[in-house]
């Protein structure tokens, strides 16, 4: 066999890069390995979002309130500072160290039905400026990219069939036939939008019936949680329509 130094050479260069690479890839894996042992560490001590919403969650739960109560809660920590003292002072007369918690509870269910509506009242009018910054910026958008209709042909989104069926239903009307998205955005702002969010909600700042005597206050404390079940609830006011 003939003997070619040239081919040597580059044989021996070819193994010296493939070492080099190894190497690299070493490296790399290691680098790896630390990161991933770092996000974890970092996971551990940040938590997911999920994780502090229930640990926040069962204190309020143990204090005694329950879902029903929870607009009632947001319109009372809604107030300002002295009017919340105002409205809950009453609940801690008369009981030698009671946590203000336990005071907030016990103001939050004798007063359910009016604080509710209130609640309701201030949370529907958060959704509705909400929905409208949606609508409007979505308009905008359509209006910057008159060319772009590849979302149009997708197929209607679980939102917004949801919120044509509501609002067939409200008016009265015949079901739609199937659409696609931008068929099924359309046929919502035709029909002026979600008209729950549309609504006109009680002004949840307007000031609540007097606080309750001490007789109506021992009389309060001793009654079950009034029920609402019947309620309409906000998280049921649907979307936009996923339009985008």
């Amino acid at each position: 066999m003939e003997y070619d130094a040239n081919e040597i050479r580059r044989r021996r260069e070819y193994e010296a890069a493939m070492a080099v690479k190894r190497k690299a890839e070493e490296r790399l894996a290691e680098i790896n390995r630390k990161a991933r042992n770092a996000k974890t560490r970092l996971l551990s001590t940040t938590r997911s979002e999920q994780w502090h919403r229930m640990s926040l969650a069962w204190l309020e739960r143990d204090a005694g309130y329950t879902g029903e109560m929870a607009s009632a809660r947001v319109w009372l920590r809604h107030q300002p500072l002295d009017d919340y003292i105002v409205l809950v002072a009453p609940f801690a007369a008369g009981q030698p160290g009671v946590t203000s918690i336990a005071a907030e509870v016990a103001a939050v269910r004798a007063n359910l039905d009016d604080w509710t509506k209130r609640g309701e009242a201030l949370l529907l009018d958060r959704a509705s400026r909400a929905y409208a910054e949606e609508v409007a910026g979505f308009r905008v958008w359509q209006r910057d990219h008159a060319d772009s209709h590849a979302w149009r042909r997708k197929p209607m989104t679980r939102s917004q069939g949801f919120l044509i069926g509501r609002m067939a239903a409200a008016r009265d009307l015949e079901p739609p036939a199937r659409m696609n998205r931008g068929e099924a955005h359309d046929w919502i702002e035709r029909h002026g939008g979600n008209p729950r969010l549309a609504a006109s909600p009680v002004d949840p700042d307007k000031p609540p019936r007097p606080p309750l005597t001490a007789a109506e206050v021992a009389d309060a404390s001793s009654n079950e949680v009034v029920s609402a079940s019947n309620r309409p609830s906000i998280d049921d006011a649907g979307s936009v329509g996923g339009e985008a």
